[in-house]
């Protein structure tokens, strides 16, 4: 071996790697190795946010409007009922990864968003700001339980419904309407 002399016929070899080159399909989920197939799913994403991104700027759309459209037809409204496309590309199996991921870059986002907060403006203007966030939650708070109180006498006779007090529903529906 010394002096460049090759290995001996049937010598030490590299372990299989299992890349494209011996054959192996990427976008195939491995437990063992998920980064390949969450690297192709945070590409295609981007990408295909960004080429929406485009035709949208110009009509003068910011960039989360490109990234709504495309959440929603990368999932299963639209491209989702191809067959075999979200076994292809977003297996369940990965979703928690891709989940996390994106968890985690909303979390950093929010504290971006956090840090360019101007708390002096905001102790300037405590009473309006206090004001419109009140108004902001207590409107759709009450308009849900107006919308609850209909619901809750419409389908309560249902078969096959569990039975729920009123004021638990109209608290539940309130607050969905308050938060969203």
């Amino acid at each position: 071996m010394a002096g460049g002399s090759s290995p001996p016929a049937g010598g030490v070899r590299a372990a299989h790697q299992g890349g494209i080159l011996e054959g192996a399909n990427p976008s195939h989920y491995d437990s063992k190795n998920p980064i390949i197939l969450f690297i192709i799913q945070a590409g295609i994403i981007i990408v295909f946010c960004r080429l929406l991104q485009y035709p949208l700027s110009k009509i003068r759309q910011p960039t989360v409007i490109a990234e709504i459209i495309g959440g929603i037809l990368l999932g299963p409204s639209v491209l989702g009922r191809i067959p075999g496309f979200s076994d292809a590309i977003f297996p369940q199996e990965s979703l928690p990864i891709l989940s996390l991921a994106a968890n985690l870059g909303l979390v950093l986002f929010l504290f971006l968003v956090g840090l360019e907060v101007d708390l002096r403006l905001l102790m300037k203007n405590w009473k309006i700001s206090l004001s419109v966030g009140a108004a902001g939650m207590a409107l759709p708070f009450g308009l849900g339980c107006a919308v609850a109180y209909g619901l809750y006498h419409e389908f309560r006779e249902d078969t096959g419904l569990v039975p729920i007090s009123f004021g638990t529903y109209m608290l539940f529906v309130g607050v969905a309407m308050a938060i969203t």
